[in-house]
Parts: C-alpha cells; sequence; structure tokens
C-alpha cells in the first residue's frame, strides 16, 4: 500500500516518537488528537503502533476538488502564495494527496451537509469491525499554542451511532503529543454513561478532552 510505503520511508529521516501507556491503545475506540498544523497527523499516522483510520474532509478524496480546496484554501488563504504558485503547487500535490487518502481508507468528513450521516454510519461500521479511528477534532488546526483551542463535538455524536447499533458506548482516547521530549502519551478513555443526561455529559466530556489534549491529567 502506499501509506505503508511513505511511512517506511519517513521513519528513516525523521526523529523516533516514543508511545507513553500503549496498554490504553484500546479497540476499537476513537482516538482524538490536535492538528498542530500538520505535525499531530504526521506524527500519529508514523508513530502510533496500531492502525488507525482518519477522518478527513471529503475533498481529499477527489482529486479536482482536493486541487481546487488547496488552491483557494490552503496555499492562497492561508498561506497567501501568489495566484500562479498556488495553482501550480496544488495542481501537483493534489494528486499525492488523493492517492494517500484512499490508500490510508479515510472516512469522509462532509461538513455543513446531511451527507454526514455517511461519515457516522462508516464509522460505526468501522468500529464494529474493530478498528481504531483517529479524529482531530480542535478548530483552529494551525495552532500549535500550548492551550488547546475550541473543539468541535459533533464527533462525539459516533457513540450515539455505536450505542445504537451494538448497546455499548465507545471509548474515546486522547493522545497528547510532545514535541520536546517526543513522547505520544496515551490518555485514559473516557466514555459517556447510561445513567446520566446526554447534552451535560456532552458539555463534560469536550472540557476533559480539551485538557487532556493539552497534557493536563494524562
Amino acid at each position: 500500500m502506499l501509506v505503508r510505503f511513505c511511512q517506511a520511508v519517513l521513519r528513516r529521516f525523521t526523529p523516533r516518537y516514543r508511545v507513553v501507556h500503549p496498554e490504553r491503545l484500546v479497540a476499537p475506540g476513537v482516538y482524538l488528537c490536535r492538528h498542530a498544523d500538520i505535525y499531530g497527523i504526521v506524527l500519529n499516522l508514523l508513530w502510533l503502533p496500531v492502525p488507525v483510520r482518519t477522518w478527513g474532509l471529503h475533498v481529499f478524496g477527489d482529486r479536482r476538488a482536493c486541487c481546487e480546496h488547496l488552491r483557494e484554501i490552503t496555499f492562497g488563504a492561508r498561506y497567501g502564495w501568489p495566484r500562479w504558485k498556488a495553482t501550480v503547487l496544488a495542481w501537483l500535490a493534489s494528486y499525492g494527496l488523493t492517492a494517500l487518502y484512499r490508500s490510508a481508507r479515510v472516512i469522509p468528513v462532509y461538513r455543513g451537509s446531511a451527507q454526514v450521516l455517511k461519515t457516522f454510519r462508516e464509522s460505526t461500521a468501522a468500529l464494529k469491525q474493530g478498528e481504531r479511528l483517529l479524529i482531530f477534532p480542535d478548530r483552529d488546526y494551525a495552532s500549535t499554542d500550548a492551550e488547546v483551542s475550541e473543539l468541535y463535538d459533533g464527533f462525539l455524536s459516533i457513540d450515539r451511532f455505536y450505542h445504537k447499533a451494538t448497546g455499548r458506548h465507545i471509548p474515546f482516547v486522547p493522545l497528547y503529543i510532545d514535541r520536546a521530549a517526543r513522547t505520544i502519551t496515551v490518555c485514559e478513555p473516557v466514555t459517556f454513561a447510561d445513567d446520566r443526561d446526554r447534552k451535560a455529559q456532552t458539555a463534560e466530556l469536550i472540557g476533559l478532552l480539551q485538557q487532556r489534549l493539552g497534557g493536563h491529567g494524562c
């Protein structure tokens, strides 16, 4: 697979990260980490000792849509590159990125669309097969600040779909990356409970996850 080849190559040229508390890498489970720009995605895919399937914007699964997104959003609006430069690099990058997306069996995320149900159904099917999902819920994906920015909470609906299908709650497992120590700490999994108000639990879980993604309480 393309993704495995890329992992093998990159591991030769990047510093090794040690995984702290690997015994907490439960399956099935939903793993959560910060984007920290691109570092969160790359470091987890390189150094987690277990296979994971990530969530990713659906546009990256289609080469033309990927190229447009890179040109207009990533290279244009975010980096402020000249139009010609953004166009050329987006065209080149879209081929490799789309191929990696498909090779890694990324689960497409459809923001602001009714098709988001596809995301949860595919996620539930994967979890029922004992797979691990990896999601990056921080809103400010470019931030590398010590404090974690606001989190999306929609991903927690995975539990509702999984519970309906299996009668069990899915564990959410925060991952904290310490780039200075070169470690990935697997924090204690957290879950919903049957005997408490779900809305109240959602607020509590988001607060707890925000702390642990920042390295507090792991």
